[in-house]
């Protein structure tokens, strides 16, 4: 999968996140061994640049596609990283999806907490939503949410678009098309928790982190 890093058509998915970089380093500036989450892979490109910082120190998991992350572990390991946990990919049926892998885990209790979860996935509130309210409770105080393409919906993007995919008018109503998913996400589900300051938007990422003390209630 690295392999499609720079190529024509992986343009836009070829530019490593600033700002999960930044707050990675931040991180590792105090812990040595974090854990880090990344929801939807991409072509590996932000991935591989966490897995070179975090230098096989900790533990680096993958949620997306199962091809996708069976690819781009192999991709990565082939490279000399061994932190990479390749075990919670989701299956290709149409309801499948990280969401899902992230509550099964969750109730299994058969996943690390997190010090930095980097949501990049599907971008759609049905997805997003759910993901976000079980990385909630998984995330450790003093913790990093970031939550990607702010600004992005399906009446924007080049490929989901109805005008170039007509499912999408079939699958979503006008309102939905129209609407930043991520947005929503944000506002329903991360800024009513007290447990969560919003920190900063940086280009399209919203980052939320976890307070190191509960409020009082």
């Amino acid at each position: 999968m690295l392999e499609k890093i720079g190529m024509p058509g992986f343009e836009t998915l070829s530019a490593p996140d600033a700002t999960v970089l930044r707050l990675l380093d931040e991180i590792l500036s105090v812990n040595p061994a974090p854990v880090v989450y990344e929801i939807g892979v991409g072509v590996g490109a932000t991935t591989v640049e966490i897995a070179a910082r975090m230098a096989n120190g900790g533990q680096l998991l993958l949620f997306s596609r199962e091809a996708d992350v069976v690819e781009l572990a192999r991709d990565l390991r082939a490279r000399g990283f061994s932190n990479v946990v390749d075990a919670w990919g989701s299956p290709g049926n149409t309801y499948s999806g990280y969401h899902f892998e992230l509550a099964r885990g969750f109730v299994a209790d058969a996943l690390p907490r997190f010090d930095l979860a980097y949501v990049d996935g599907g971008h759609v509130f049905h997805l997003d939503a759910a993901a976000a309210s079980v990385l909630k409770e998984l995330c450790r105080p003093g913790g990093f949410m970031i939550f990607d393409d702010w600004n992005w919906s399906l009446a924007k993007s080049p490929t989901q678009n109805p005008s170039v995919r007509s499912a999408t008018a079939r699958d979503y109503d006008p309102r939905q098309i129209e609407a930043s998913h991520v947005q929503l996400v944000c506002k329903a589900i991360m800024d009513p928790d007290p447990r969560y300051e919003f920190v900063v938007l940086e280009g399209q990422s919203a980052v939320y982190r976890r307070r190191e003390v509960s409020p009082a209630t």
